[in-house]
């Protein structure tokens, strides 16, 4: 006479329910976090990329305020060609206070280019923006502007690497929680049943 062990089935319709619900709830709490942080990142990339651009724009209205002061065309010049040097910047352009161009880049574009011509798309899908700042010396006096074309992407470029790579780990995270949870259901399917021998 041999024994049998059988188990009966205590998971009912409601509970089989109950699990389907809570994965699809916990799968969209999942999405939602990966779209929040993806959301969240572009804001935080946009808001950042405005302050490095205002910083370089800061940092180069002081050093043409100088030279402005000097009526020092040639540093000007300088200023404006190594500008070209920054992964950053495209262009750059200095007006004196009645908006006439004291200094421009190489590669400065013309007005046409600016308002009419469509720009290069090997450019355009660098988000070129522009960004301008009054000169002042000491005693508040305009004594020009500073103009510069921001590189947006290449300021963004770490930025989007850091949250594509976070992203990567939620997905990741989250499918690791899947299988835990999935092994662990199986696993404890036996001890979650009332069992009992039958003698055959």
């Amino acid at each position: 006479m041999s024994k049998k062990l059988t188990y009966i089935k205590t998971s009912s319709l409601n509970r089989k329910f109950t699990q389907l619900v809570t994965a699809f709830v916990l799968l969209i709490v999942t999405i939602s976090l990966w779209l929040n942080v993806s959301s969240l990142g572009k804001a935080m990339l946009e808001e950042n990329s405005i302050v490095l651009a205002e910083n370089i724009l800061l940092q180069t209205s002081n050093s043409a305020r100088t030279y402005i002061s000097q009526d020092d065309i040639s540093s000007l010049d300088d200023l404006t060609d190594s500008a070209l040097k920054s992964d950053y910047i495209l262009e750059m352009v200095i007006y004196d206070d009645k908006g006439l161009v004291l200094s421009q880049s190489d590669n400065a574009f013309t007005t046409k280019e600016r308002f009419i011509t469509e720009l290069n798309k090997d450019v355009e899908i660098l988000l070129p923006t522009p960004f301008v700042k009054e000169v002042r010396n000491e005693d508040n006096e305009l004594l020009g502007f500073v103009r510069i074309t921001v590189l947006k992407k290449n300021l963004q470029q770490s930025g989007n690497l850091f949250i594509h790579r976070i992203s990567q780990q939620i997905i990741l995270l989250a499918c690791i929680a899947g299988l835990i949870g999935y092994l662990f259901t199986i696993g404890l399917r036996p001890f979650s049943s009332h069992s009992y021998f039958v003698k055959e």
